[in-house]
């Protein structure tokens, strides 16, 4: 109901459509614009954000907090739970800044990783991971779904044939951080050399100078697999970066080790 409202104002005449827009707002009432416009899904979200100056006004207002939208599902096609994820965190208002999915050990990493991106383009940061359980809500049912696939032992865990039930399901969270910018920097190896800690770490201080003027970002989520020890990048972090950086991150990843960092903008 409310798409088809504003796109009824959008396909109006140019004057209800101009720069400010005063027709649309003194005839829906500028508290029950906000109130519509809050509750469209993000691609008719952003699509509002363009119709005038007023109307971009108001989308800003909304996006002014930080925001994430969070989805999980269980479906055991692949193509299908990745449509039935995005749809749902997508159902919101938000300007997708970053792209964390958590996926079950019977689907593809690389080819969920292909789908995720190609949902939400090149320009947004997606980590893609393998996982041994997900927490979260059901995309369809929106009921609270617990799963531990490292757990699936027990005759409850079994099919009517006696064989054990797919690992497979996927947790997708995409945010927005308000006055943020978020990257994904690779922590490579060559060979049996070891990790390239300072390069890592130099790249992230390359990036957030160029972004902020600042060489210590907000705010790191690194990743990695149960094979990599992470404790020289985090004693490298301790002494390289501010205090203030905050530093979370995934140990049991089955992924190249790489980090988000946000940051923020001059």
């Amino acid at each position: 109901m409310a798409t088809q409202h504003l796109q009824h104002h959008r396909g109006g005449s140019s004057t209800a459509a101009g720069a400010g827009g005063s027709n649309i707002d003194d005839a829906i009432g500028i508290d029950l614009l906000h109130n519509i416009i809050s509750r469209l899904p993000a691609t008719s979200f952003a699509s509002a954000a363009c119709v005038n100056r007023s109307w971009n006004s108001i989308c800003s207002r909304i996006l002014s907090y930080p925001k994430l939208s969070s989805a999980i599902s269980l479906n055991p096609s692949l193509e299908e739970a990745v449509n039935e994820v995005v749809e749902k965190v997508l159902s919101v208002p938000i300007r997708p800044q970053f792209v964390i999915a958590s996926i079950g050990p019977s689907f593809t990493l690389p080819r969920a990783h292909q789908l995720i991106t190609a949902r939400f383009g090149s320009g947004v940061p997606v980590i893609t991971s393998l996982s041994d359980g997900i927490i979260g809500r059901d995309a369809l049912t929106s009921e609270f779904k617990e799963v531990q696939w490292e757990l699936m032992e027990d005759d409850e865990d079994l099919d009517g044939h006696g064989n054990l039930l797919p690992n497979q399901g996927i947790v997708l969270t995409v945010g927005h951080l308000p006055d943020m910018r978020a990257t994904m920097i690779p922590l490579l190896s060559q060979d049996e050399e070891p990790l390239m800690i300072d390069e890592f770490v130099m790249d992230i201080r390359e990036y957030a100078s160029l972004v902020s003027g600042s060489t210590s970002p907000a705010a790191i989520i690194l990743f990695s697999d149960l094979k990599t020890d992470m404790r020289p990048v985090l004693q490298k972090f301790d002494y390289t970066f501010s205090f203030e950086t905050v530093v979370v991150g995934e140990g049991a990843a089955d992924t190249s080790t790489g980090v988000i960092g946000i940051k923020t903008p001059p």
